[in-house]
């Protein structure tokens, strides 16, 4: 039932006179008479009758007049509900990398937020996958992700928010260590333990953002630290699970440690550290700031205290 029509016949029933009430309503007569009827069709009774040259609601009317208050009324409550709880809500689309210590998080902000701001909806979309991240968020691809800066050999500090793309906003979650990654076409799969030097020669297979070809460097820096020689082979890749598959022979990549993904649980990949050094890195959460809105902002402010007050 056209709750329009309802409207209309609300209004007729304050005159009971087709052209005044056509008029208030900017509709012409005919028309309203079409819709009063397409409402008697669907009611199955006339609304009006003529008693002494005068028209008036019949008892069908009158009692269909109650009910088309009340749903009006209760059509016009329904939807200022839903506008307000639109306003008030609202979904983000979050990278993980599958990073526990990430996913936690997320899951304690999630809480913080609820309780801070009850009367809000923030719904959460995990885009779950080991992308590049930095430019799927820049890109709008996900609101929200976590970003792995591997830190260089000499120490030397490099500030991320200067290289951030334009409305990516980032700050730091904590510190993370850079492991490495083999599949079993690799010779040394075998291998219970691996140095730097057995890596000699290796090419390391790397995504070719922005981020992965500053990370082959730094990793190459590393390496050569101990007298070794990788090179580093940046390859196109929407998903870097598609490197995993692709390396052959005397190839390796990067990981991050703690990561937990199906693929890298294969018995088919092989996550492993070099005996040699450790390599450090930093990770940041990075985010959409145009795209993030302002339940994605709060909850920004979530994630910022969560990890400012656990150290």
């Amino acid at each position: 039932m056209d709750t329009a029509y309802l409207r209309e016949y609300i209004e007729f029933s304050r005159s009971l006179n087709f052209a005044q009430a056509a008029a208030d309503l900017f509709v012409s007569p005919p028309t309203l008479r079409a819709h009063l009827h397409a409402l008697e069709e669907e009611v199955g009774a006339p609304l009006t009758a003529k008693r002494a040259g005068q028209l008036e609601l019949s008892p069908a009317g009158r009692l269909f007049l109650k009910r088309a208050r009340a749903i009006v009324k209760l059509a016009e409550e329904s939807a200022e509900e839903c506008r307000a709880l639109a306003e008030a809500s609202s979904s983000i689309m979050v990278g993980t990398l599958d990073y526990a210590p990430f996913e936690e998080l997320l899951t304690r902000a999630l809480h913080a937020f609820r309780q801070e701001h009850p009367g809000r909806c923030l719904e959460m979309l995990m885009a779950s996958g080991a992308y590049a991240n930095m430019e799927a968020v820049a890109s709008g691809k996900a609101d929200l992700s976590i970003f792995v800066r591997v830190r260089r050999r000499d120490g030397g500090e490099e500030v991320v928010p200067d290289e951030l793309p334009a409305g990516v906003g980032a700050f730091l979650f904590g510190e993370g260590e850079c492991l490495f990654w083999m599949n079993r076409s690799c010779p040394l799969f075998e291998r219970d333990h691996v140095t730097a030097a057995d890596l000699d020669g290796f090419t390391m297979l790397l995504g070719n953002s922005a981020n992965m070809e500053r990370s082959g460097r730094v990793l190459v820096e590393w390496f050569a630290g101990v007298g070794v020689t990788v090179e580093p082979d940046n390859q196109p890749c929407s998903n870097y699970l598609d490197l995993y598959l692709s390396g052959a022979g005397e190839t390796f990549g990067i990981a991050l440690g703690g990561v937990r993904s199906g693929l890298r649980a294969s018995s088919d990949i092989k996550i492993f550290a070099v005996d040699d050094f450790t390599v450090p890195c930093d990770l940041y959460v990075i985010y959409n700031e145009e795209r993030i809105g302002e339940n994605g902002q709060l909850f920004i402010d979530c994630l910022k205290e969560n990890i400012s007050s656990s150290g």
